[in-house]
């Protein structure tokens, strides 16, 4: 069995950033941290993050009885996550005296920016799941619509604009419109739906305004996932089915494979008896399989799933061809 990586693992600067920053905060704070919401969408992180004092609290949609859980809260140090809120979240968080660490990651900051200064005066169309926490915020930020409480004139995917009858949804939108994306996005999905939208809407439309948000390392990963997908038998997709890039990744992964198994696993303790029943009656000798990862993956753990997969496979030949492989 040969095992490849699908370009550079770990981290991206804006997850690795977070951490760091929370983690030398809550040094300089007795150990007393809250996130609002989990800092990065992967349990290893938050298991790591506690053995530093910092514990997340649930994420909650600006409402009139803000703050909810946060008056529970035994001491006022708080950090925005990587993906960031909505301005109305720094309002009230201020006026309950909280002290504040923003984490956000600044690619979602630029988003946040050009939601908030380069759309004045069009309709805003965010590609996005209305639910994230990193959508919520861009939802803040927006300006100038009247349909949402915040700002943007339509939040949602591909199949948000059709009815169930696969008809093109009456969406309202003005002569001018300026779309962007969530930043974990798969690109050429962002492309169709930018494509079906203007060509749906091209008789009424005097502008449109489309500014890639999506982050460049996730282009990379995606691009890089996909390339190494049709090379292999099969991949390994390493982290949690919280994260967005990452179920993107297993998604973009599977699209590629066709028939071929793609397995997603959180931690290397997740691999041994799914790869052997995988690959029961195949020749593990000649089997290729490629791993990625999603960006709020440690590396340490992509690592350690690379070592198993390994000895998984000289332990599967040792008892098939009787080989004397040493772990």
């Amino acid at each position: 069995m040969r095992v490849r990586t699908a370009g550079k693992l770990g981290y991206c600067f804006g997850v690795s950033q977070a951490i760091e920053k929370a983690i030398k905060f809550a040094g300089d704070h007795e150990g007393k941290l809250y996130t609002l919401g989990t800092l990065a969408h992967n349990e290893q992180v938050v298991e790591y993050l506690r053995s530093h004092g910092i514990e997340p609290v649930p994420f909650e949609k600006p409402h009139p009885s803000m703050p909810g859980n946060w008056a529970k809260l035994s001491h006022g140090n708080i950090a925005i996550t990587a993906h960031g809120a909505p301005p109305e979240i720094y309002e009230r968080l201020k006026e309950f005296n909280m002290n504040i660490l923003d984490c956000t990651c600044p690619i979602v900051r630029k988003a946040q920016l050009v939601v908030s200064t380069k759309l004045d005066g069009f309709d805003i169309v965010i590609y996005g799941d209305p639910d994230h926490q990193e959508v919520i915020g861009l939802n803040g930020w927006a300006k100038g619509a009247d349909t949402l409480p915040a700002g943007a004139k339509f939040i949602g995917g591909f199949n948000d604009l059709f009815t169930p009858g696969q008809d093109f949804k009456p969406l309202g939108l003005s002569r001018k419109i300026g779309i962007i994306s969530q930043t974990t996005k798969i690109p050429s999905e962002f492309a169709d739906f930018v494509t079906t939208l203007i060509n749906r809407n091209i008789e009424r439309l005097d502008e449109v305004r489309v500014i890639n948000t999506i982050c460049p390392i996730v282009t990379q990963r995606i691009e890089d996932t996909r390339k190494l997908a049709n090379e292999v038998d099969a991949m390994l997709v390493v982290g949690s089915k919280e994260s967005a890039n990452t179920m993107n990744l297993a998604r973009v992964a599977s699209g590629a494979m066709g028939i071929k198994p793609v397995l997603q696993v959180l931690r290397e303790g997740d691999i041994g008896a799914a790869l052997v029943e995988a690959f029961q009656a195949t020749d593990w000798g000649n089997i290729r399989i490629g791993v990625t990862a999603g960006t709020s993956t440690p590396i340490d753990v992509v690592k350690k799933v690379v070592e198993v997969v390994e000895k998984v496979s000289s332990r599967v030949e040792e008892r098939m061809y009787g080989n004397n492989h040493s772990d």
